[in-house]
């Protein structure tokens, strides 16, 4: 028989058609059973990784790490602040047709307390990157006047000094995020400033002629320069130290009588200030949660701190008997610098008291005035801080377990600067004296550490007058007067014993 070419089973080539029929019966008898195989154990392997699955979901699974908040400074803010102005620059009064000056002031021209209130909003536009635009306006207390008359020229002239009202100032904002909590920024802006003008009155003794001048008040338009650093004390609240200078510019109004004026003035600002922050101030970051601060206010502090000084005096004197003087306002500013000691003590859960003493050094930065008119001129040193010292006490409030808000109060001894002068060509010093008075102020205080804090705080002083400040040809010389003290104070808290 002939093997044709297909697929054919050897063993049923061997068996030839005698058995062909019984055998392929058998085959498909065995592929039934195969398959019934595959299909059983297939079910097998399905119920294998169902029990596996549901055994898997019983284990415990790892959560994933919560983000931990980051500084987002991406908002809107409002707050208040206080501190000190004070004036530089040049006054003139000419007469109408030119000549020599009839009264000139030159130098720093008043200096006293200042309050601002402000309004901006941040944008965050990298990590470490933040832009903004504010508007503020400002108060000042200044008023500074002085008076004199001579019996010797026959002459007396007293006056009211420009000096800085109120103003606003639109402006914008950049800073480097130095930590998350810690913004160092620069400002530029516009600004416009209300001045009180001159108001001078000059009179020759005895009947002659005499005039009176008030000029009105100016309003300037000027440049606004300055830097800061903010400090996030909570999540939604930060304070911040400012300086900023203010160009006023050149102005010249001319008297109803004739008389010419020409004034140039320069403000500058210093401020420490509180903001509200609209919004959260944290935002995801996949970064791992800073731990816990956990600061023990119970116990001993040393600390030391720099900021600026500000002496507004009252000064009365006689010279020789026959000229005699009166200033209120006319005094110094300087950089200056802090130590102090203390111990807090937890009362309650959100109340801390304290006692302290503490030593300021200023630098006095060369503050000069010179005035002249009518034949004579007098050139002198103003007064300012050279060190002082404060004890007293403090309560403080606990907006957080790491943040606290504070007040204060004491007793200060402040020596002042020797002032040295020049009265038409008679020059003289007056002697160094210790000033005594009362001191009141408050600040903020956060730990940055368990162990090391920041504050900032405003102090003013009263200072009694002291008579006995006559030297050389003087007859008589009286003066006392207010302090005004910014401090950004680092400090180191002792572990407990």
């Amino acid at each position: 028989m002939e093997l044709r070419r297909r697929r054919i089973s050897p063993a049923v080539w061997l068996c030839g058609t005698t058995c062909s029929g019984r055998w392929g019966r058998h085959l498909v008898h065995s592929k039934r059973r195969a398959a019934h195989a595959v299909a059983i154990l297939g079910a097998a392997h399905v119920a294998a990784f169902a029990a596996t699955a549901a055994s898997a979901a019983d284990l415990p699974v790892k959560a994933r790490p919560l983000a931990a908040p980051m500084a987002n400074w991406t908002q809107f803010y409002v707050g208040g602040g206080l501190g000190f102005d004070f004036m530089t620059g040049r006054s003139r009064l000419t007469p109408a047709g030119g000549g020599a000056d009839l009264f000139a002031l030159d130098g720093l021209q008043g200096a006293d307390l200042g309050l601002s209130a402000f309004a901006g909003f941040d944008i965050q536009v990298a990590p470490r990157v933040v832009v903004g635009g504010f508007v503020d306006y400002d108060w000042s207390r200044q008023r500074t006047t002085v008076s004199a008359s001579s019996t010797f020229f026959g002459q007396s002239l007293s006056a009211a000094l420009p000096s800085l009202d109120q103003g606003w100032t639109i402006g914008g904002r950049a800073g480097f995020l130095a930590t998350p909590d810690i913004l160092l920024y620069g400002l530029a802006g516009y600004s416009e400033m209300r001045i009180n003008n001159w108001n001078l009155n000059y009179a020759v003794l005895g009947g002659g002629p005499s005039f009176t001048a008030q000029e009105p008040a100016l309003t300037s338009h000027g440049y606004t320069v300055g830097a800061g650093a903010e400090y996030r004390l909570a999540s939604n609240v930060s304070l911040r130290g400012e300086y900023r200078y203010v160009a006023l510019g050149q102005h010249t109004t001319v008297d109803p009588l004739g008389a010419v004026w020409t004034t140039d003035l320069s403000q500058h600002v210093v401020r420490i200030g509180a903001a509200y922050r609209f919004g959260q101030f944290g935002g995801p970051a996949p970064t791992s949660a800073a731990p816990a601060l956990k600061p023990v206010w119970t116990g001993v502090y040393v600390g030391a701190g720099i900021g600026g000084d500000v002496i507004t005096p009252h000064i009365a004197g006689s010279f020789a008997g026959v000229f005699d003087f009166n200033a209120s306002g006319l005094g110094g500013a300087d950089v200056g610098g802090t130590f102090t000691i203390g111990y807090d003590r937890q009362v309650a859960p959100k109340w801390v008291l304290g006692a302290f003493g503490l030593i300021d050094a200023g630098t006095n930065g060369g503050a000069k005035v010179k005035a002249s008119g009518g034949g004579f001129e007098v050139s002198s040193d103003l007064a300012a801080v050279k060190w002082g010292w404060t004890v007293g006490g403090r309560v403080g409030y606990l907006v957080s377990p790491e943040t606290m808000v504070y007040l204060l109060g004491g007793y200060s001894g402040t020596t002042a600067q020797s002032i040295s002068y020049n009265f038409i060509g008679l020059p003289g010093t007056a002697p160094t004296r210790e000033y005594h008075g009362a001191t009141f102020g408050g600040g903020f205080e956060r730990f940055l550490t368990d162990s090391i804090s920041a504050r900032a705080e405003y102090r003013l002083t009263h200072l009694g007058a002291r008579d006995d400040l006559a030297s050389d040809f003087m007859t008589s010389l009286s003066a006392g007067g207010t302090v005004h003290t910014l401090r950004g104070v680092l400090a180191y808290h002792l572990p407990a014993p």
